[in-house]
């Protein structure tokens, strides 16, 4: 009988477990390899935003091309297993089809895995997850900005889909040649078998010895090890911290030391974000109508009156509000940093996010009290407007939930200029109406890869998005321009109060040089906040104390005169702020603290702490952590302390108890 194509046997004689496991072992090395070229395509070529990948190749490259070897390795075990037990027996041809035909799908599946989780490290700087497939993964939803952004891409425009198929391909190509030949090299008894596997498992624990920085490790572990350690974290999801307790009361303490307006109390151990007060509302007459205006991806790092060292601006507009009679600007108002749904979360229901889980994919379960819920409870009507599908990352869940009314553009997003006059058409209805309103205003032209809306309105003549990203702000500002030229002179103006912010930042390489990686540097978490009206508790002019976006709930709540029990972890601004107020920072490889005069930064690459003087130093170019090790290690300490915390609370559902609401905690009479 002829052998030709039959990887179960040789001419001389019949194949054995002995041969199988020989041929697996080649079968890994061949996927290593394949992983390992791929691994130079992520390394060698250009983030999609014209940067290098990683500033220093050296040190992450071998470490990445070693620890790939666990991804090959890995899925192979229970077949060596299965031939290891069979060493000596003749093996039926059907078995041994069946195996390899399962091998090869499980290799095939890990080098398509890790190379989706490398590109997602290119363009998000995010691994692979369940949560991020989640929120992303409604590719009905997906923008003309996201295909641009592939056709723009500096490492090759839409190579990262050509390369998801060169991999298996490759790794067939090869299995056919190994599988069709004598075994690559022959196991003469089992405990070779025993040793190399041994021997492979001892280099790779070795190398975690030699490079035994966690940051590398969590910037190149392979996507199957990525995967692998979230289905980890889950096995302890809700699980209660040892130190809950402390924890909580750490907070609170915490909370009231950081706040001028003490009149609260944390009734509630189950619940112990949740704050009740002991001084009633008083509600503002008449009512003020709100429009939040959140602005994508607007640095802090490009507007115009937070960087007067610039000798330009692509803002002119937002700086001469920021400057106008009855604003308040914030000069170190801080986000979350990258995604939208992190700065949604963040200042609609004053919590921070989840360390590692997407807030709208993950916590749908999970009960919150949300800034439109509290003001819909009391009288106002609330509705959105945005200008992207918020399928596309899961927000629609949430808007619907939220808001009354919830107006999308018919395609997957929309430029600015017609979104803001659809809403300035709306405003003038609701404006005509004796009820007060709440209306949120999404922008979207200022995406990433920041491509050119109006080229008319273009600042500079370029593509690349640290510099093209001038040209969207400037439309989304003339946009912004038009809009309150609009609306400026309606009669309902005088009584309705502006906010402008940004959702999150984004690295374009500013610090590390590389772009999109997550960091807590200002370019990835500074954004504008300016709040625009005619109350006089509005502390107006230009704000140096340090703020965030859990403050925009409790503030807009303030400004309505509404007190009552919510688990909102922010403050009101119109109060002073004392000097112990923080505003921190825990999302992936972003660790970031501002307190007094000082931010901190822990440096994504080496996992250590950098140290600013915040006001001195904006842009934070001088580490004076040298100087004050101790100021510098008591701010790393301060994320912690919340996060622990918040992520058990969202993982548990106790952030807000629950249908009964407000109504379950009526304020407190005044002692």
């Amino acid at each position: 009988m002829s052998s030709r194509g039959n990887p179960t046997a040789t001419p001389s004689r019949p194949s054995t477990g002995a041969d199988h496991a020989s041929r697996v072992l080649g079968l890994i090395l061949l996927a290593w390899a394949v992983m390992s070229a791929q691994e130079l395509f992520l390394f060698l070529r250009e983030t999609p935003y014209g940067t290098p990948y990683v500033d220093r190749l050296s040190r992450f490259l071998p470490s990445a091309l070693l620890w790939n070897l666990w991804a090959a390795l890995l899925p192979a075990l229970p077949f060596l297993a299965f031939w290891y037990a069979r060493w000596a027996r003749e093996v039926p041809r059907r078995t041994a089809r069946r195996a390899y035909a399962g091998l090869l799908t499980l290799l095939a599946l890990a080098i398509m895995l890790d190379h989706a989780d490398n590109e997602l490290m290119r363009f998000m700087g995010l691994h692979l997850s369940y949560s991020v497939v989640r929120t992303y993964g409604n590719v009905g939803a997906w923008s003309g900005e996201m295909l641009e952004l592939f056709r723009r891409d500096r490492g090759g425009a839409f190579l990262p889909f050509a390369l998801l198929l060169a991999g298996p391909l490759a790794l067939l190509w090869g299995s056919r040649r190994l599988l069709r030949g004598e075994p690559p090299v022959p196991l003469r008894a089992r405990r070779q078998l025993v040793l190399t596997v041994l021997g492979a498992t001892v280099l790779l624990g070795a190398s975690r010895i030699i490079w035994p920085d966690g940051n590398r490790w969590r910037r190149v572990k392979p996507g199957l090890l990525a995967l692998y350690g979230e289905t980890r974290r889950r096995l302890d999801w809700g699980a209660r911290p040892a130190d809950y307790s402390a924890l909580a009361a750490d907070y609170q303490r915490r909370w009231l030391a950081e706040s001028a307006d003490t009149a609260w109390a944390f009734p509630d151990t189950a619940h112990p974000l949740l704050r009740v007060p002991s001084v009633p509302s008083v509600p503002t007459v008449p009512a003020p109508n709100f429009i939040l205006i959140q602005l994508e991806t607007f640095r802090g790092w490009d507007v115009g009156y937070l960087r007067p060292d610039r000798a330009f601006t692509p803002t002119p507009f937002l700086d001469s509000l920021a400057r106008a009679p009855g604003s308040a600007a914030w000069l170190r108002h801080l986000s979350f940093g990258p995604e939208t749904v992190n700065g949604l979360f963040s200042a609609q229901c004053s919590i921070k996010p989840h360390q590692h889980e997407s807030p709208t994919a993950m916590f749908t379960t999970t009960r919150f009290r949300c800034l439109p819920e509290v003001l819909r409870s009391h009288g106002w009507r609330t509705e959105v407007i945005t200008g992207v599908d918020p399928d596309w990352d899961f927000q629609t869940f949430w808007l619907r939930r939220w808001f009354d009314s919830l107006d999308v553009p018919h395609r997957s997003e929309e430029d600015d200029r017609p979104v803001f006059r659809r809403a300035a058409q709306r405003l003038r209805l609701l404006g005509a109406t004796s009820q007060p309103f709440y209306l949120m205003l999404v922008s979207f032209s200022n995406h990433l890869p920041f491509r050119s809306r109006e080229p008319a309105l273009d600042l500079v003549p370029s593509t690349r998005p640290d510099s093209a990203i001038w040209n969207t702000m400037h439309y989304t500002d003339e946009v912004l321009r038009e809009f309150f030229t609009a609306i400026r002179d309606e009669p309902w103006f005088g009584n309705t109060v502006v906010v402008i912010t940004g959702d999150h930042g984004e690295n374009l390489g500013e610090h590390d040089g590389t772009a999109a990686q997550r960091n807590g540097w200002r370019e990835t978490v500074w954004v504008p906040l300016i709040i625009h009206g005619r109350d006089p508790r509005l502390p107006t002019g230009f704000r140096s104390e340090v703020a965030g976006l859990l403050d925009v709930a409790p503030t807009v709540a303030d400004l309505a005169g509404i007190r009552e029990p919510t688990p909102w972890m922010g403050h009101s601004l119109l109060q002073p702020v004392p000097p112990a107020r923080v505003v921190s920072g825990w999302r992936k490889s972003a660790v970031w603290a501002d307190r007094g005069p000082w931010s901190m930064v822990v440096d994504p690459g080496t996992g250590a702490p950098r140290l600013y003087r915040a006001l001195e130093d904006p842009l934070q170019r001088r580490d004076v952590a040298p100087e004050w090790p101790d100021t510098a290690a008591a701010l790393l300490l301060l994320p912690r302390l919340d996060q622990v915390l918040v992520d058990y609370l969202l993982e548990a559902g106790r952030v807000w108890p629950g249908p009964g609401g407000a109504d379950s905690f009526p304020e407190r009479p005044v002692p």
